[in-house]
């Protein structure tokens, strides 16, 4: 029981702290509220493992996401998300799917005498890094890798994919704006969502907003359960809440509340703590130091590749900087890096390029595992 208080209280309580710190003057603008949520989940599920109830910490990762997303969605603008996407971002998602494919196949060579079976580790990581975690599960069954392996580079990625997000959200855009261009932001645009975003707001739109999004949740997941006879497929989830909840933003009530961004954002917040409490990094080194090595490695070969690509076809930081998000993470960590670069006209369609990561994940994952298997093994 204390276990159980003590996960509620600090993943729904330390959202709220943690937005205060970061509006006091002096406070590290680095240090934004999603990494340090982020960080407090991370160091609570590791330093005091005993005070983590792991049920209501995923309860809570998933239902975070599932109730902030169509939060985020509800304030779009559809066409002009849609315009960006099928110009640059599309082109530099491609990159960066083309970067992770490099990553992967590179570190299988490079491991070839220590992981044997490299071909089925890089095939699952080519999957989790164009698309994401369910494909990186999938692929797993696809090839059929050891139960543990899974397990093993899912904890690996919570790792490195920790490090690298916290280095999204604070040192990278700077960094980035040596060698690319700036992202060109449509004129008028901006301004408009934040003034909007900066309105005061009553109960009874906050509380409008919420049920409509918790409507939406149960549509969706309802859909799929109609669909495939249960729960458990997160992409066509993912899919369909998305969907819903941008169909939903074209009606003129929903699309006048200008509250439901930073609404969103804290249930998303509340997504960040909770993930970090479930990443167990003692097990991790003590069981899977070989996969750690080979994971970490095609990770960072994989960011090393997508940028070196944005470098050659002068994509903007911004849309790299999403679409490296979008292809690595999926859609779950889009507005965290939309709002840590402050470059809301990407967050639909960072959120639409991640849908197709998940989409086409499995076939590039497929393609490099026997690629390699062919060429290497």
């Amino acid at each position: 029981m204390a276990a159980t208080i003590f996960t509620l209280a600090l993943a729904l309580g330390f959202p709220w702290l943690a937005y205060r710190l970061h509006s006091r003057p002096g406070f590290p603008q680095g240090l934004s509220p999603a990494v340090m949520c982020y960080g407090i989940g991370i160091l609570a599920g590791n330093l005091i493992p005993t005070s983590i109830d792991d049920h209501w910490a995923r309860q809570l990762s998933e239902g975070g996401m599932i109730i902030g997303l169509p939060l985020l969605l509800f304030g779009s603008r559809i066409k002009d998300s849609w315009r960006i996407m099928i110009g640059v971002a599309l082109g530099s998602f491609a990159l960066c799917c083309l970067g992770s494919m490099l990553g992967t196949s590179v570190t299988a060579f490079l491991f070839r005498s220590m992981q044997p079976d490299g071909w089925m580790p890089a095939g699952m990581l080519t999957g989790l890094l164009t698309g994401g975690s369910p494909n990186l599960q999938a692929l797993g069954i696809a090839l059929q890798a050891p139960g543990e392996y899974v397990v093993l580079i899912q904890a690996a990625d919570i790792l490195g994919g920790g490090i690298y997000l916290l280095l999204l959200m604070t040192v990278i855009h700077p960094f980035l704006g040596l060698f690319l261009p700036d992202f060109k932001q449509r004129e008028g645009q901006t301004a408009e969502v934040e003034d909007g975003q900066q309105q005061s707001t009553g109960i009874k739109p906050l509380m409008s907003s919420l049920l409509l999004s918790l409507l939406t949740a149960g549509a969706a997941i309802g859909l799929t359960i109609a669909f495939t006879g249960s729960m458990k497929n997160s992409t066509l989830i993912i899919l369909l809440l998305t969907t819903i909840s941008l169909l939903i933003s074209l009606l003129p009530a929903v699309h006048q509340w200008k509250h439901t961004f930073h609404q969103g954002e804290y249930f998303v917040l509340i997504f960040c703590i909770a993930l970090g409490m479930q990443a167990d990094f003692v097990s991790l080194i003590n069981e899977g130091l070989p996969l750690l090595a080979f994971t970490l490695t095609a990770l960072g070969l994989s960011i090393l590749f997508q940028g070196l690509l944005g470098w050659l076809f002068r994509i903007d930081r911004d849309s790299l900087m999403i679409s490296s998000t979008a292809s690595i993470y999926g859609p779950a960590f889009i507005a965290q890096v939309v709002t840590s670069i402050n470059n809301r006209q990407l967050l639909a369609p960072g959120i639409a390029l991640g849908l197709l990561g998940l989409a086409v994940g499995n076939y590039l994952g497929l393609t490099v595992a026997y690629s390699l298997k062919w060429l290497l093994f």
